[in-house]
């Protein structure tokens, strides 16, 4: 996985994170990993779209797809 592909799944964590902290919700593995989905959903790119999956099951499995 190139480095830059990395860096955007942290960014994606990242706000996933700050949006649930913000908004109040409990963040943990499971909320986490809906609000990643819901990003995933409302992203019109679609390499953000994978990246947004990919996080997504980092978060649930603790490993990136290999790709």
């Amino acid at each position: 996985m190139d480095e830059e592909r990395v860096v955007m799944i942290a960014n994606a964590i990242g706000s996933a994170v700050l949006e649930l902290k913000f908004s109040g919700e409990r963040i943990a593995e499971y909320t986490l990993s809906e609000k990643l989905e819901e990003m995933r959903l409302s992203e019109t790119n679609v390499i953000g779209k994978g990246v947004y999956r990919d996080a997504a099951e980092l978060v649930r499995t603790g490993r990136l797809p290999v790709t």
